[in-house]
């Protein structure tokens, strides 16, 4: 049986410019704050101003509307702005990786016109409504304050901003004397190489020739990589390599028929699910949380290729400044699941009373392979969950890096490269 939910909410506005909020009250649990059903009311007050209407409308009911039968589903399909969209082929399983995205860019950086061109209607005064232009719809007025989106200051409320906002900053500073960020992987790092006897093909080592790259080249691809699944580069240059999320995967995959299937699964590459897409979307924000909660610099991180092993690669969440730790550049893995609180994820456990990431899990292996191709001595691992958020500072793993690198060239050698070769034939 459905439980009908009901709420009486209350707000009184004072008719000024701008109009103030006197006071609000809502009868559910969050009501003594400011709730979403609040929130709802003011954003349809404003919607009624916007459109004009000095009245709330009646409430039509189906008869009096549109019929809707010959509209096609839209699929889960949701709005969302211009700058977000991918457009794929439309095959079963296809992923927005290798997609058109936009790239708009701000083409004019000249002082802004006069404030009298924004109020296009008293131009158009005299035209019918039905032949006004689209200009005429975007509620410009020479009264509104300006913003700042993607393609410099807009008015408040303009269509532009909702589909070009800024873009994310690279980074958070809270301590201003702070040394630069360092370059990754460092000068004078190197990898230990592996023992492993493997007499490539002709063909084979015209690719391995192809990942080969140089310091400086790492460091270039680390810096153009920075906003990651957001950049086709790093899409493409993954998929050539093992990287860090796969790390532990591939150094327990037992058996040929197993390996091959996994290296398979990694070529194909993963279809974005909603909660992956969530967690995308909270990435930033929760970054910024943290660093904040830490009292830390951050700066976004690329894909980073050691020219030492140039078949992996690690794409941490971004390089961190603790003037606190010794040494004081680290990294960051932010992690945004869709639970209440980080006591729901099972990847945590509890030990002498305080949660910790399992060592058996994915993610530890995946931080362990961040500090191996970065050369960082530690990395904080962070769940931003809806009501909290966990951190755990994690330093290297000697029992896990002493095998991980053999692991994971042996598994690129003998399996990942053949396989990948004979997938793009």
């Amino acid at each position: 049986m459905c439980r009908l939910i009901s709420a009486i909410m209350k707000m009184a506005l004072r008719d000024s410019e701008p109009v103030v909020l006197v006071n609000s009250s809502c009868s559910c649990v969050a009501g003594s704050g400011m709730c979403n059903h609040l929130v709802a009311l003011l954003y349809q007050t404003a919607h009624y101003y916007e459109s004009g209407m000095s009245v709330v409308p009646s409430v039509l009911s189906c008869t009096q509307t549109e019929q809707k039968w010959h509209k096609p589903r839209t699929m889960g399909v949701k709005p969302g702005p211009v700058d977000a969209m991918v457009v794929v082929k439309p095959k079963p399983g296809a992923t927005s990786a290798s997609g058109i995205r936009s790239s708009l860019y701000k083409a004019y950086s000249g002082e802004l016109p006069d404030p009298s061109t924004l109020d296009p209607k008293a131009v158009y005064a005299d035209f019918k409504p039905g032949s006004l232009p689209l200009i005429c719809t975007m509620n410009l007025s020479p009264d509104k304050p300006l913003v700042e989106s993607i393609f410099g200051k807009v008015q408040a409320g303009s269509i532009l901003l909702y589909q070009h906002p800024p873009p994310t900053p690279d980074g958070f500073i809270t301590h201003k004397d702070a040394p630069p960020f360092p370059k990754v992987p460092p000068e004078g790092y190197q990898l230990k190489p592996t023992d492993c006897k493997y007499v490539p093909t002709n063909q084979e080592q015209l690719h391995l020739h192809s990942l080969s790259v140089t310091l400086l080249q790492s460091h270039l691809i680390e810096e153009a990589t920075r906003c990651q699944s957001a950049a086709p580069e790093w899409h493409s240059l993954r998929k050539e390599r093992v990287t860090a999320s796969n790390f532990r995967e591939v150094s327990h995959v037992r058996g040929p028929n197993a390996a091959e299937n996994l290296a398979e699964r990694i070529i194909r590459g993963t279809r974005q699910t909603t909660h992956m897409k969530r967690g995308l979307d909270m990435e930033a924000g929760a970054l910024k949380d943290y660093a904040t909660l830490k009292n830390l610099n951050l700066r976004k991180c690329g894909l980073v290729i050691h020219p030492d092993a140039p078949w992996l690669g690690a794409s941490p969440d971004g390089l961190v400044y603790d003037p606190l730790e010794r040494p004081s550049f680290g990294l960051v893995e932010m992690k945004c699941p869709n639970a209440l609180s980080y006591v729901d994820c099972r990847y945590l456990r509890v030990d002498h009373g305080t949660y910790k990431l399992k060592e058996s899990h994915a993610y530890y292996w995946q931080v362990q392979g961040q500090l191996l191709m970065t050369g960082m001595e530690w990395c904080d691992f962070v769940v931003c969950a809806h009501d909290d958020m966990f951190v755990q500072r994690i330093y290297r793993d000697t029992s896990v890096l002493s095998s991980l690198k053999q692991r994971c060239d042996l598994f690129f050698f003998f399996t990942y490269l053949p396989k990948y070769l004979s997938m793009h034939k």
